[in-house]
């Protein structure tokens, strides 16, 4: 009879000590990093070449032009 009740706690534990969690705590670290960067804005300012130009609107066709001489026909 002692055998049989040692036998049963016996089983008892380990089915106890079995069945216990074991739970593991991880911290993970993250490290963030800002970049600041100034952006710089440079107007170039518009030069306009010597050459030729046209214009087109509802009066006509004006041509200005130092080196070729422009014909306009109907």
């Amino acid at each position: 009879m002692k055998k049989i009740i040692l036998c049963f706690g016996l089983v008892s534990f380990l089915l106890m000590a079995s069945c216990d969690k074991k739970v593991e705590k991880t911290v993970e670290t993250t490290e963030t990093t800002t970049v600041v960067q100034d952006t710089v804005v440079k107007e170039v300012p518009v030069e306009e070449k010597e050459g030729t130009s046209v214009k087109i609107n509802s009066d006509g066709v004006d041509v200005n032009s130092k080196e070729v001489e422009v014909e306009i026909k109907k």
